[in-house]
This record gives structure tokens, sequence and C-alpha cells, in this order.
């Protein structure tokens, strides 16, 4: 990764702006740059609050993924805050199911996370027409709701959970990523208003998460505690019994809508062969009212 000896622009702190010389930040980074003993191998992905390389430790001799903080968002004090949230929602878990953060680094004026770096696919990218089979399905299904038990237990809501930020690796485990929007178990202040996409995470604001995936109380921009993840886990193992989403719509207020109104068809009667139990646990996952 690029680096730079300049300073940079401080975060800008809810009293006002602080006063400093700007930078020229190396963006995106390329291949075999470095941050500290950090060598960039390649882009893996980004998100709305940073981007995500796949990198080398040369101290420990090993890949590890670093997720940098978009260079846009350094003199931001929220952003900047929230990105610190990940990085301790992630240190206050263990789990199997769940991506390990090995350092929360500032090198150079750069804001990054060090984690472990999983090689898979997205469970979005494993969802075939008319769903997964059902043993892939309880496989899937129980490692996710694991991993969740575990962050709701020590009081972390992970409010994005979505197939795209879940990963199965080769040897079928499965690992849930980005705790980007992660509410800790203390109350926190939202930011400003936003506007919804059907798939992209809303930015900022009383809507957080990632509309198909949304509980009725996020899309209504109400407090979302453990339960709103309950939820979003229904949309996704509904989405795994018969291979498509329980709500749909021509637009983002669509599909908020029928978020907040509509029920979905039990998904066994769309998909001959699957338990009823199975349906009812999806069924009661999807219920309106948390």
């Amino acid at each position: 990764m690029g680096r730079t000896k300049d300073s940079v622009w401080a975060p800008t702190e809810p009293s006002g702006p602080r006063r400093a010389a700007p930078i020229t930040i190396l963006d995106p980074f390329a291949p075999r740059q470095r941050i500290g003993p950090y060598r960039v191998l390649r882009k893996l992905g980004e998100g709305a609050m940073g981007q995500v390389y796949l990198a080398e430790d040369s101290n420990l001799d090993r890949r590890v993924a670093l997720k940098v903080l978009r260079p846009e968002y350094r003199r931001h004090w929220n952003r900047l805050q929230r990105f610190k949230r990940e990085a301790k929602a992630i240190a206050a878990l263990s789990h199997p199911n769940i991506v390990t953060l090995f350092a929360d680094e500032s090198i150079d004026n750069i804001q990054f996370l060090v984690m472990e770096y999983v090689s898979g696919k997205k469970l979005t990218d494993l969802i075939p027409k008319g769903g997964v089979n059902l043993d892939r399905l309880f496989d899937i299904g129980i490692q996710l709701t694991d991993a969740l038990a575990a962050a709701h237990a020590r009081g972390i809501t992970h409010r994005d959970l979505k197939p795209s930020n879940i990963i199965i690796g080769k040897d079928n485990n499965l690992k849930v990523l980005d705790f980007g929007l992660a509410k800790l178990r203390e109350p926190e202040p939202e930011e400003g208003d936003s506007k919804a996409s059907t798939e992209l995470l809303t930015q900022e604001g009383g809507l957080l998460g990632t509309v198909p995936y949304m509980s009725p109380e996020q899309v209504q921009g109400k407090p979302a505690d453990e339960r709103s993840d309950i939820f979003s886990c229904g949309v996704i193992l509904y989405q795994l019994a018969i291979g498509q989403r329980p709500f749909d719509g021509d637009s983002s207020a669509d599909l908020m809508s029928s978020i907040i109104r509509d029920d979905p068809p039990s998904v066994d009667t769309q998909r001959a062969g699957l338990p009823h139990h199975l349906a009812r646990i999806i069924n009661t996952a999807l219920k309106k009212d948390p």
C-alpha cells in the first residue's frame, strides 16, 4: 500500500473541523505496495465504509485481509467512530463462524483493520435457482445461527446480515463478515436522514442495513436489537430454502412496503419435501412484530 509522510486532516468532531495540511494518498492501492509490515497482493472488494485488500504480513509470514477506511471518510468524526466500533465488535467475539480481528492499525495516517483472510465464496454466489439441498441448508443455517447467538450473547447486533456478508470456505466452514454497522450493547446516536436503495447499503441515518434483508423496525427507522438480526436470518433461510427472497418490489418504496405489510407464503408450500418444522422456524423469524 502507498505510504505517505505528510499529515492528514484531523477527524471532524461534532464541535467543528480542525485545520490541517491536506495530503495526497495513493488510492486505490496497487499490488506490491506496502504499509508497515503488510504487502498488498490484490483488492478483494469494497463496501460503504472501506476497501478490502489481500495482503501478506511479513512479520508473521501469513496472508491477511486489510479493511482500509476510505480516504474521503478519514476526516469525518462519525465515520471514523463507526470504523472503530466495528473493530471493538469483532474484537469482542471469538467464534469459529465469525471473522477474527488481528489488529486495529493506523500507519502513516491510514486507518485500517487487519483481519483473518477467509478464502471461499460469498453465500450470494452459492444459492441456486430453487434453493439448496436440505443437508446444505441445515449446515449453513446451524453455523449462521451459532454465530448470531455468540454475537448476541456479547450484546452485539450485526444490523447488516445478508448473503454477501457471509463467506463459505472450501471446507464448508461459514464465516460472518463486516460488522461495520454493528450495534454494541450501550446506546449510540444515529446519523442524519438517507435514501435507501433496494440493493445498496444505506449510507447514513435512521435507515441502517441493506434493504432486502432489513427487518420491519429497521425499514421504519426504529431502534434495532438482536431480534432484527433474527428477521434478517429468516430472510436468508427463506432464500436458501426456495432460491428467492420472501419480499420484493420494483422500487425501494415497494420493497420496504412489502417488508412491513406482506406475509410471504410458507416455504413448505413453495417447494415439495421441505419439513413443516423448518417452515415454522422461518415463519417465526419473519414475524412483523419483534
